[in-house]
């Protein structure tokens, strides 16, 4: 049996189609758009597109919301990126497709997919960070996603890391979360600051010409600018500093770094590990802390499986 995925994140949706064997035959990339029945509507769109490349039956489709999904009554409970807290996805996605659909938080899928096929398959425990737009989370325990009481849970992007830090972003009412210091929107915010109190840099000529995000920071940085290996590396400490006090917590077997920023690799995860070291309990410094193997087709793989195994289909 085929299986569509689909990942809504901050800035982008990808879609893909797996085979019976959950080799992903064909993907699609498009910019996420407001919220809503908007998003709805997108996805509709690309389940329909996909599955006319299916090589057989589509049994299920499985979509991830950077949202907190309500485990009790399936509605969107709370989401930080898009326009759709409290909204009922999984009824207008149900009559409009007219096939099971299975609805989860995107970071949880990112890590039940690095479990079943990634960096972190065959652990028991396994903590899982996508480091994006914003920063998601999932954790494995005894082999399964945790999700909390109602489905809350695991939210690792808001866990405080500096108390005195700067707001964090949409609805969160905290202050210094990981997300608001470590993700693509945080390093945006600190390399354009950066440019500003140093226009003669590379990154402040950049930044005068109108193109300096995270990620023209990181091919900066991946070519060898000092100043933008230097914006990475501080993430990368609070990222360390997070991970530090999720080993402390969950003593995890493996800790796995995905999303776009991950693509900066050990610009990111160097000194992430370097602090991961420094400051968690030495018998929780065990977990290696991996890229993820699965890149950026994470999510939408995750919601595949999810879809695949509540049509009870088994993982090889």
């Amino acid at each position: 049996m085929s299986v569509i995925g689909v990942d809504v994140g901050g800035t982008k949706i990808a879609a893909g189609l797996l085979g019976p064997d959950l080799r992903v035959v064909r993907s699609v990339v498009i910019p996420t758009p407001g919220g809503g029945m908007t998003i709805i509507d997108l996805i509709v769109g690309l389940v329909a597109d996909l599955a006319t490349d299916a090589p057989d039956e589509v049994r299920g489709v499985g979509v991830g919301l950077p949202a907190t999904i309500d485990g009790v009554t399936g509605r969107v409970a709370h989401s930080v990126h898009t326009d759709m807290s409290d909204f009922d996805a999984m009824g207008p996605l149900e009559q409009r497709i007219g096939l099971p659909i299975s609805l989860d938080n995107d970071a949880n899928l990112a890590a039940l997919a690095e479990h079943r096929l990634g960096a972190a398959h065959g652990m028991d425990t396994a903590v899982v960070l996508t480091v994006g737009t914003g920063v998601g989370g999932g954790i494995i325990l005894g082999g399964q996603v945790f999700r909390g009481g109602r489905g809350h849970g695991a939210e690792l992007g808001h866990i405080a890391v500096n108390a005195d830090g700067p707001p964090c972003q949409g609805g969160c009412p905290g202050h210094g979360c990981l997300e608001t210091m470590c993700s693509g929107t945080a390093i945006t915010r600190d390399v354009r600051a950066f440019a500003d109190a140093n226009p003669g840099s590379a990154m402040g000529r950049r930044h005068a010409e109108g193109d300096l995000d995270s990620r023209t920071a990181r091919e900066m940085a991946m070519q060898g600018d000092a100043d933008a290996i230097a914006c990475f590396a501080t993430a990368g400490r609070w990222l360390g500093i997070g991970i530090a006090s999720l080993a402390n917590v969950f003593d995890p077997d493996v800790v796995v770094v995905g999303g776009g920023v991950s693509r900066a690799r050990d610009l990111l995860l160097e000194p992430a590990r370097h602090e991961y070291v420094r400051r968690a309990l030495p018998p929780t410094t065990r977990a290696q802390v991996v890229g993820a193997a699965l890149g950026l087709d994470a999510g939408f793989v995750g919601a595949a499986i999810m879809a695949h195994e509540a049509a009870g289909g088994r993982v090889p």
